[in-house]
C-alpha cells in the first residue's frame, strides 16, 4: 500500500488562544508533509537538502523558509549533526494580516512560499520571538506579533519564491474582495469547493464575483481553480511515491478519469507518464 504524505493539524500543536508556537527541534530526516498552517523555520547549525513543492536546494545556518499551508516539503540532512532550527507554527490569520499589511497577499505575484539565505542577521529576532513566546512578560503578546511582523516583512523583501508553479501569481494591487476569494481558494483547492461558497466568503453574489474573477485575475474560477489543483497533483508526481490515484485525491478531484484528461489537456502527457518523464518540476510562471 502506498504510504500517504503527512499532514500536521495546528490543533495538535497550538493551545487554548495561542496562534503561534515557537519550537526549537533537532530534526533528522523528515519526509515530505504538509500542515493547515503556515510555517516559518530558521536554521541554527547543520544542513540539509529541503525539498519544497518538488524543488530541491540547500539549506543551512542563517537560512530561512516561510511556507503556506498549500505547500508540501521535505528535509534531508546532509551534515553529521541535526538539523537546529527554530520552527514557528503560524496560524494562518496571523500570517495574512502582516501580509495584507505589506500588500502582499498569500496568492500574491512574490507572495509566499518563500526561500532565503544568508539571513544570520535576522537570527537576534528569532531569539527574542524565543524568548517571549512563553508569554510571562508583560506585553510579551503584543512584543510577539511586532517581532513577528518584522520578520515575515523583511523576509518578503529578501526572498526567493519557492517551488515552480506554472500558474503566475495574482498581481498585488487585485481589488480585495478579489484577492480574498484567491487566497480562499489557496487555503481550500484540496477540498470540495464551489464558486457559491468562495462568493459567499467574500459577500458577493456568485455571478457577480465570477465577473470580476475573469476580469482580474485573467482566468475563470473553474479554470484558475482546476490549474492550481494540477499544479499540486505535478509536483507531488515528482517528489513523491504517491500513486496517482492517491494524488488525484489528495489534489482536490474526485474522479481518476477526469483528472487524467484533465493534466493530459493542461501538460500534454499522462500523469504516470509524466513521472517517469522526470516532468513534475515546473520553473517558468507562463
Amino acid at each position: 500500500m502506498t504510504r500517504l504524505l503527512d499532514r500536521y493539524m495546528i490543533d495538535g500543536l497550538v493551545a487554548g488562544e495561542a496562534r503561534v508556537r515557537v519550537m526549537r527541534p533537532q530534526l533528522r530526516h523528515v519526509p515530505a508533509h504538509w500542515h493547515d498552517y503556515y510555517e516559518l523555520g530558521y536554521v541554527l547549525d547543520g544542513s540539509a537538502r529541503h525539498v519544497v513543492n518538488g524543488v530541491p536546494r540547500p539549506l543551512g545556518p542563517g537560512g530561512v523558509f516561510l511556507l503556506t499551508p498549500t505547500d508540501f516539503h521535505e528535509l534531508v540532512p546532509t551534515s553529521d549533526g541535526p538539523l537546529v532550527c527554530y520552527n514557528v507554527v503560524l496560524d494562518p490569520g496571523v500570517v495574512e494580516r502582516w501580509l495584507d499589511v505589506a500588500g502582499i497577499g498569500p496568492a500574491a505575484a512574490g507572495g509566499p512560499p518563500w526561500l532565503a539565505d544568508d539571513c544570520a542577521d535576522l537570527g537576534a529576532d528569532f531569539d527574542r520571538l524565543w524568548r517571549e513566546s512563553d508569554g510571562r512578560r508583560p506585553g510579551a503578546r503584543a512584543l510577539s506579533d511586532a517581532v513577528l511582523g518584522c520578520l515575515l516583512i523583511e523576509l518578503g523583501r529578501r526572498a526567493d519564491p519557492a517551488g515552480g508553479g506554472d500558474q503566475p501569481g495574482v498581481p498585488r494591487d487585485v481589488a480585495v474582495d478579489v484577492r480574498r476569494a484567491v487566497q480562499y481558494i489557496e487555503r481550500h483547492f484540496r477540498e470540495p469547493l464551489t464558486l457559491a461558497e468562495v462568493a459567499a466568503h467574500v459577500h458577493l453574489s456568485p455571478n457577480y464575483l465570477s465577473e470580476r474573477f475573469g476580469r482580474l485575475v485573467g482566468v475563470s474560477f473553474q479554470t484558475y481553480l482546476q490549474n492550481r489543483r494540477l499544479r499540486f497533483a505535478r509536483s507531488l508526481l515528482a517528489s513523491t511515491g504517491l500513486g496517482v490515484t492517491e494524488i488525484c485525491h489528495a489534489a482536490g478531484f474526485n474522479s481518476p478519469s477526469h483528472f487524467g484528461r484533465a493534466y493530459r489537456r493542461r501538460y500534454g502527457r499522462s500523469p504516470s507518464t509524466g513521472r517517469t518523464a522526470g516532468d513534475g518540476v515546473v520553473t517558468d510562471r507562463r
